[in-house]
C-alpha cells in the first residue's frame, strides 16, 4: 500500500512510467494530460490493465469494471481524485496496539 494518505501526481507518474510502454517525454506528463486516445499520450488497453493492477497493488482498491477503469484513468489528476474518493469510502480499521 502507498506509504501515505496523500496521493501525489509524482507517485502516479512513476507508476505510469514503470507499468506502461509510453512513448512520450515524461516531463510532458502532468495531472491534466489525457492518457488514452489520439489526443492523449497513447496508452492502450494493455497499458490500462497494467495500471489497474498497479493501483490495486499500491492502494488495495479493486477495479472490476472496464467502465470504472476508463473513468478513473482519464488523466493522473482524475486517477488521484478517484483513488482518494475510493480510499475515503473504504471501512476504516482501527490501529492495532
Amino acid at each position: 500500500m502507498h506509504p501515505s494518505n496523500e496521493i501525489s501526481i509524482e507517485f502516479l507518474k512513476a507508476m505510469l512510467l514503470e507499468n506502461t510502454m509510453i512513448k512520450v517525454n515524461p516531463e510532458s506528463i502532468d495531472e491534466d494530460t489525457i492518457l488514452f486516445g489520439e489526443e492523449g499520450i497513447g496508452l492502450d488497453s494493455l497499458d490500462a490493465l497494467q495500471m489497474i493492477v498497479a493501483v490495486e497493488k499500491s492502494y488495495g482498491i479493486e477495479i472490476k469494471d472496464p467502465a470504472t477503469a476508463r473513468d478513473a484513468l482519464q488523466s493522473l489528476g482524475v486517477l488521484r481524485d478517484w483513488i482518494q474518493r475510493r480510499l475515503m469510502s473504504l471501512p476504516q480499521t482501527p490501529p492495532t496496539a
